[in-house]
């Protein structure tokens, strides 16, 4: 640890990858609220410690210190207090910006599972390592980013922080298979690139596989700010609610303004046009619970029946068929990745969810590719001769098709939290 004036004392001694011995170094116990573990200690150098440059022609490579994340990792970080060290190849770099007085560089890496990934360099990382890496941009360097953010903005994002490094062409051990793919699929990689696949939500959040979902009512146990995939039915909610707001372009912040009108963005600072943003308040439901749920931009309209500007136009004339967007809306089984956020309602704080990524799939397309076994057709023949109660009448299918009421009815049935309610409620009349 360098201190105060012997960081510029020492500006020009030390080189990165570069060895040193160091001497007379003082070792004294790191304060408690800078530990990582139990008597953690610091060396703290001054300009009395000794230091002498290592005399070899190239330093030899760093030993396999770091855990990376793999890129198809990034989602279980995603706005929780945790960081992430990585390792990737730059494949572009974009202009230098600047969030009020704090310069910001995006670049976009890559690892060997072709998923392209903005990384956000803020202050010093940018003005340093930012340029830098803009100046070798052509020959594609390495990057390691130790304690980096995984944020949702855009999606899926990368950010430094204060605390956050960044090696360029760092000698390690991992690096060097990693160039050599780099070398041998460069032209894929620059497709890539061209068609903006950093951009892509669905190549940055894909469709999970079933051991990556978690229920409903586990995931409303789990703490706040940490995203999980769930899977559910769909039901719209109130109609009165507004289908749509006026916000920002760029970073969606909702403004009392005209569409198209432009402004420079409060929050991000950068000159945009204010344009309609879509917005869906739906309930989501799986056979232990429910939830409601926000949804906004494509995940939202790819729901209803109407594109944005004709829902404008209905809304003007009162004539928005809720009907027809009740039914578009319950005919599907949404994979949701979703996360939980304290919010400002009425007198108190609550917790809201918001969908960070929507996949859509055909409720009657995904019931009739489940296979039936002898096994379940005899089960379904005697659950059908025997006299059904009132739940398993709504429970048990008389037909093949699955249409929308029955999907409706089976998700309310196999929903514990209203069998709860019911209970509780028989309980106090």
């Amino acid at each position: 640890m360098i201190y105060k004036s012997d960081i510029e004392f020492f500006r020009n001694h030390f080189n990165l990858y570069k060895r040193y011995m160091i001497s007379n170094a003082r070792v004294e116990y790191t304060p408690l609220e800078y530990r990582a573990h139990e008597n953690q200690c610091t060396w703290y150098i001054d300009n009395s410690t000794i230091v002498q440059a290592i005399d070899e022609a190239s330093p030899p490579e760093i030993p396999s210190v770091f855990t990376f994340t793999p890129f198809r990792r990034f989602y279980q970080h995603i706005d929780d207090t945790s960081d992430i060290d990585t390792l990737g190849i730059v494949a572009q770099v974009h202009p230098r910006n600047h969030r009020g007085p704090t310069p910001t560089r995006e670049i976009v890496i890559i690892d060997n599972s072709f998923m392209p990934v903005i990384l956000t360099l803020w202050g010093e990382h940018e003005t340093d390592e930012g340029q830098t890496i803009a100046n070798i941009i052509q020959s594609m360097p390495l990057i390691v980013a130790l304690r980096v953010k995984v944020s949702s903005y855009h999606t899926l994002n990368l950010s430094t922080k204060f605390g956050s490094s960044i090696l360029v062409n760092p000698p390690i051990q991992q690096g060097a298979s990693l160039k050599q793919w780099a070398v041998e699929n460069k032209s894929q990689i620059t497709e890539l690139i061209a068609q903006k696949a950093y951009c892509d939500r669905a190549k940055l959040l894909p469709q999970p596989s079933e051991d990556e979902l978690c229920t409903i009512t586990d995931f409303l146990k789990f703490p706040t700010k940490k995203a999980y995939w769930i899977q559910g039915t769909p039901r719209f909610l109130d109609r009165s609610q507004h289908l749509w707001y006026n916000a920002c372009s760029n970073c969606h912040k909702s403004f009392r303004a005209k569409p198209l009108w432009k402004i420079v963005c409060t929050s991000c600072n950068k000159q945009v046009n204010v344009v309609p943003r879509c917005r869906l308040t739906i309930e989501l439901a799986d056979y232990s619970g429910m939830l409601t749920l926000d949804l906004y931009d494509n995940d939202a309209e790819q729901l209803l029946p109407f594109t944005l500007l004709e829902i404008q136009e209905l809304e003007d004339k009162h004539q928005l068929n809720y009907i027809a967007i009740e039914q578009a809306i319950e005919n599907t089984i949404l994979t949701c990745f979703v996360k939980k956020m304290m919010g400002n309602r009425g007198s108190g704080d609550t917790e809201k969810y918001t969908a960070i990524i929507v996949h859509k799939a055909n409720a009657a397309e995904i019931i009739s590719k489940i296979p039936t076994t002898p096994a379940s057709i005899a089960t379904s023949s005697t659950c059908a001769s025997s006299t059904p109660g009132p739940s398993t009448a709504e429970a048990v299918p008389k037909h093949s098709t699955f249409d929308s009421e029955l999907f409706t009815a089976l998700k309310i049935t196999e929903s514990p939290t209203k069998r709860q309610r019911t209970d509780v409620t028989d309980m106090e009349q």
